[in-house]
């Protein structure tokens, strides 16, 4: 209660206006020794308006309370919350919470469970349309943005307001110089295909931005009024590319701005894990259920055979044996059947599978 108290009366940072404020979100989960560089790396940036919202999903207590000493480190003003507040925000409390929103502010919600990728990133979303802002934008916490980057987005979105989503240009974050990707664009039997991967940030055409289809969820600044959250059909996994799909649906337009630079530490997904059956299959029972979704009957079809028809050959370079590969197939073949997405229960059985 006293760091909440003590943020009563802070301007909104001069020139921005809350209406301006852009918050970022950043989804913890028992990783706070990512998400504290992160958040440096945002102090440090130029100032262009954009603040954090820490989104905590559900970390042990101890890690918990260490996560938000070290954010007291690092900024001056703080507005601690509970995912549960939000539901019942007052007008008074939008209007404080506007109020607090500056450069050297930061916004931690905490959601006492984890939730999920989506929907724990959707709870900062809901924080950044309770507070009027127009822009909303995702950053994973193994991330540490360039200090002009969101100089270099704010520009952007003022020069270009044609465009409804925006991916900055990522690179890995041990090769300062080396893309990991700049967007990408969609394939016609559900896959994506990333521009500039793994090629030298020299390498870049001289515009300042590109025209995408596809964005990853690493770094995503969009109109969350237009676009809409992340879908909650998926506890985790694949909620860029349905992002991806329904922009394409709605006819609207997404950018990767060049000069934006975010350098992504690249954790280990779940298709590298230790168990790369259980991956794997979540990818897959993801995958055909956002084609499903979104594409003709016909198009779904043709997807699905080519995909089950390939899967054994992964699985075969893993290791894995033909037998359990079409076991997986069965499997995901009954998550198709059963559900609109793969949610939490769905997600836990097929991860541990090996």
């Amino acid at each position: 209660m006293e760091l909440r108290a003590r943020l009563s009366g802070i301007p909104v940072t001069q020139g921005q206006g809350s209406e301006g404020v852009i918050p970022v979100v950043i989804l913890n989960w028992n990783g706070e020794d990512d998400t504290v560089p992160c958040l440096k790396s945002i102090r440090a940036s130029v100032p262009a308006g954009f603040v954090p919202v820490v989104v905590d999903n559900g970390s042990s207590c101890e890690t918990l309370e260490k996560l938000k000493c070290e954010c007291g480190q690092i900024f001056g003003r703080i507005l601690f919350l509970k995912e549960a507040e939000l539901s019942a925000f007052s007008d008074v409390q939008r209007a404080e919470s506007r109020g607090h929103l500056s450069e050297d502010s930061l916004v931690f919600i905490e959601n006492g469970e984890n939730l999920g990728f989506a929907k724990g990133n959707n709870v900062g979303i809901r924080f950044a349309e309770l507070v009027g802002a127009e822009w909303v934008m995702l950053l994973n916490n193994d991330t540490v943005v360039a200090p002009e980057a969101f100089h270099e987005l704010r520009e952007f979105v003022k020069s270009y307001p044609e465009f409804s989503a925006i991916t900055p240009q990522i690179r890995y974050y041990n090769q300062k110089t080396r893309i990991q990707n700049c967007g990408g664009d969609l394939t016609y039997f559900g896959s994506r295909r990333y521009k500039f991967a793994n090629m030298d940030a020299s390498a870049l055409p001289e515009s300042d931005f590109s025209v995408v289809t596809f964005v990853t969820g690493c770094a995503l600044l969009f109109k969350h009024r237009v676009t809409g959250g992340l879908t909650e059909d998926f506890f985790f996994g694949e909620e860029d590319y349905e992002f991806s799909l329904r922009m394409r649906k709605r006819g609207l337009e997404m950018a990767c701005v060049h000069g934006a630079v975010v350098y992504h530490k690249v954790s280990v997904s779940i298709a590298k894990s230790s168990r790369p059956l259980g991956g794997i299959m979540v990818q897959y029972a993801s995958r055909l259920i956002n084609t499903r979704n979104y594409y003709s009957k016909a198009r779904w079809h043709a997807t699905r055979i080519l995909a089950y028809t390939y899967l054994p050959v992964l699985l075969a370079r893993k290791g894995i044996k033909l037998r359990k590969s079409l076991t997986a197939i069965g499997k995901v073949e009954s998550c198709l059947k059963r559900n609109r997405g793969v949610d939490r229960s769905d997600f836990q059985a097929m991860i541990g599978l090996q």
